[in-house]
Parts: structure tokens; C-alpha cells; sequence
């Protein structure tokens, strides 16, 4: 349980921490990429205003929330300008600001910017404009791979900060989870020691009731009394093997392991709920694959089945019908029991793994086979303890359908 709790503890907290720098570092990076590309916008407007020439250009209007622009600025920017007539055949090519691009070049982007009919956009490296000049049509191409540069350079310091960052929340996490769980810890332990010593304390006086009630039955003659009295302690009995097998799964001990022909377990098992269902007249579908081995406690997987079918008998109303499947799925085991169920019940099928947790319909305990909703939270904690998994799903209105999950052995 301690490792278990520090793991939660651990992966919770990371997965806060994770969160928090992801957005720290995606709203940095994004505030940077708008900066720049106001920045940028700013520059290729003001060339685009002054049809390339720096002697046109004006600095008297304030750009808001960015840089001012200024001479030296705008001088230290790469660009080339292209002019085409109407057909689309080039006129003249300035490269006098870009060392990198040749007449060629230049020509080969101008009719790609052409072919694409934009009128603004990116291609390659180089951010482009396009100018209606009376009949003919100015291209200006701005070179941005600083801007580019300038970006992932900001994106990848600001990545190692919060890698960084996490390793470090990472160690001190795991340094102070211990710490942190410990009050928690102690809670549960005292819990787990009530409920063992409250079990084995009650052990003594049901049986007690048992053997004192089946004396009286045998001395005055059977009633309805006896009978109550039967029922209930042994309602009460199973309570107790729930709560104790819970607190031993809570313990983390390991079980000893065999490996457990699932097939003809149910087989043993289903005589005894075939015959129950049968007095009620309730219909007891059986699909059960032969040959399926899983690596586990045969005791601990027999108390898990009993809790399935024990629920399904139950609680199955009058006229329902009851399907229990075991199949080989690749790797995995699939036990499938499916039921009649209440229309109105519980929205939210994992509610009944909680425990002591039961519908209202189940509450009135009007019938002796009532339980104290904590058979399923048993049988999770079984399946879990092997490596599996139980889940509960409503496939239709008024049907319940749980599905236990285990790794696969072959014999």
C-alpha cells in the first residue's frame, strides 16, 4: 500500500507540475511568435509603403506594443523586390539588400508567388508581398530565418528550463512523498487493524447465534424466526470474509500462484447458481471456452467468480436472464457475466465498486439475499491483485454487464 500511495502521490503531482510547465513554455514560446511576427508585419509593411526605397520610408507613426522601427532597422533587413508586368513576365529584379539570392533565384520565387495567386504569405525563409503598381506588380520577398532562428532558440532554452525544472520538482516529489503520505498511511492502518480485529472479534459471537439457533430449531421445532436468524448471520458472516479479504489485498502480500484451469472452476462453481436460478425461474446462459489457464490463487479466483454470480443472482429481477461467458482473447482471459437489471439504476456503473455502496433498490433489504455492497469492490480488489482488470457497463436500458480481464497462461 505504501508504494502504491507514493506512485499516486508521485504521478499526480508530476502530472499538476507537467501541465503547468507546458503551458508555461507554449504561452512563452506563443507570446514570442506574436512578437515577432508584429515585428516582422511592421518591417515588411514599412518597405512595402516605400516601394523598397529607404528614403521614402516613415518612422513618425508609433507601432503599439512592439518595437519602433528605425533606419538602421530597416537596413539591417535581407530583402529583394521583383517586378512583373500583367502577363506575369519579369521586369527587373533588385537584390541589392540580399546577398544570398541571385537574378535566378529571385525570378523562380517571384513565379512561384505568381502561380499561387496570394497576394501575401510564405515561401520558404522569406516572408512575401505583393504591390499593384499600375499595369505592373511589385513581389517583395523578406528574408525571416532570424526571426525563425530567433524563435527556436527561445523554444529550446525555454524547453531545457522546464525540463529541468520538472527533474527537479521530479526529486524533491519523490524525496517528500513519504513524508506527505505518512498521516495518511497511518489512517488507513488503523482502518485495516479495526476491520481485522472487529472481523475476527464477531467470528466468535455469530457462530455462537448459529449453533445456539440451530439448537432451538432442533429442540422447538423449525419457525420463521429461525429462519431470520439463519439468514442474517449469514449475511453477516459473508460481510465479514469481504471486509477481511479486503484488508489482506490491502496489505500488498503477495499470494501464492498457480496456475488455475479458469474452465473448469466456473464449471464446479455453477451447479449451486444454476439450481438458485432455476427456483426463480430466471434463464442461466453458459459459454465457457475449455482449456483457459490463468497464473493465480485458485481460493482467491474461486471467491472472485462466487461474488460475480453471487451479485447476479441477487439482483436479477423476476422473468430476467443471466449470461455468463469465458473466452481467450490473444493474451488475455475474458469472464463475462451479464444480467436483467433494474431500469433505474445507479448512471454511472463504476459507483457499484464503491464500498458499501448500493442502489436503492437494494437498500430496503427486502428479501434475505441482500447484500451489504461490498461483494464487488471484493472482487475488483481479487482481479487487480492478479494483473487484471473488472469493469461495468450498461450495454442497454435495463441490462448490467461486468467484464474481468486476465492475463492468459498457457498450460
Amino acid at each position: 500500500m505504501t508504494k502504491t500511495l507514493k506512485k499516486r502521490f508521485v504521478i499526480f503531482t508530476m502530472a499538476a507540475v507537467t501541465s503547468l510547465l507546458v503551458f508555461i513554455v507554449l504561452a512563452i514560446n506563443g507570446l514570442n511568435w506574436v512578437m515577432l511576427e508584429r515585428q516582422s508585419n511592421m518591417v515588411m509593411e514599412t518597405l512595402v509603403n516605400a516601394d523598397g526605397s529607404f528614403h521614402k520610408m516613415d518612422f513618425n507613426r508609433p507601432p503599439p506594443f512592439a518595437r519602433p522601427l528605425d533606419m538602421d532597422k530597416m537596413r539591417s533587413s535581407r530583402f529583394f523586390i521583383v517586378r512583373s508586368d500583367a502577363s506575369g513576365s519579369i521586369i527587373d529584379v533588385n537584390t541589392d539588400q540580399i546577398s544570398s539570392i541571385d537574378n535566378e533565384t529571385a525570378k523562380h520565387y517571384a513565379l512561384k508567388v505568381l502561380q499561387s495567386g496570394k497576394e501575401f504569405g510564405r515561401v520558404d525563409n522569406y516572408k512575401f508581398s505583393v504591390k499593384q503598381m499600375g499595369p505592373n506588380r511589385l513581389t517583395f520577398f523578406m528574408d525571416i530565418s532570424e526571426q525563425n532562428e530567433s524563435f527556436y532558440m527561445v523554444l529550446f532554452a525555454s524547453s531545457v528550463i522546464a525540463a529541468l525544472c520538472w527533474l527537479i520538482l521530479f526529486i524533491i516529489v519523490i524525496l517528500l512523498s513519504g513524508r506527505v503520505i505518512r498521516p495518511v498511511l497511518a489512517s488507513m492502518e488503523k482502518q485495516k487493524q479495526f476491520i481485522t480485529n472487529a472481523g475476527h472479534e464477531m467470528k466468535t459471537p455469530l457462530a455462537i447465534i448459529q449453533s445456539n439457533n440451530d439448537a432451538m430449531a432442533l429442540i422447538h421445532g423449525e419457525n420463521k424466526y429461525n429462519g431470520h436468524i439463519r439468514a442474517q448471520t449469514k449475511r453477516l458472516n459473508g460481510l465479514m470474509s469481504n471486509l477481511l479479504t479486503l484488508a489482506k489485498l490491502d496489505e500488498e502480500i503477495p499470494l501464492p500462484t498457480e496456475l488455475v484451469n479458469v474452465s473448469e472452476v466456473i464449471k464446479e462453481l455453477l451447479p449451486v447458481y444454476q439450481d438458485t436460478a432455476s427456483t426463480r425461474q430466471l434463464p442461466f446462459c453458459i459459454q465457457i471456452e475449455p482449456g483457459v489457464t490463468v497464473q493465480a490463487n485458485k481460493d482467491s479466483l474461486q471467491q472472485m467468480l462466487v461474488l460475480l454470480l453471487d451479485n447476479a443472482v441477487k439482483y436479477t429481477p423476476e422473468n430476467g436472464t443471466i449470461h455468463l461467458s469465458l473466452s481467450k482473447r490473444g493474451r488475455h482471459i475474458q469472464i463475462i457475466e451479464e444480467n436483467t437489471c433494474n431500469p433505474s439504476h445507479e448512471a454511472d456503473p463504476e459507483r457499484l465498486f464503491e464500498r458499501f455502496y448500493r442502489e436503492d433498490s437494494a437498500r430496503t433489504q427486502s428479501t434475505d439475499s441482500s447484500g451489504y455492497g461490498i461483494g464487488l469492490s471484493a472482487a475488483r480488489a481479487i482481479c487487480e491483485n492478479f494483473g487484471g482488470k473488472l469493469t461495468a457497463e450498461y450495454p442497454s436500458a435495463n441490462r448490467i454487464r461486468f467484464t474481468a480481464t486476465l492475463l492468459y497462461h498457457e498450460a
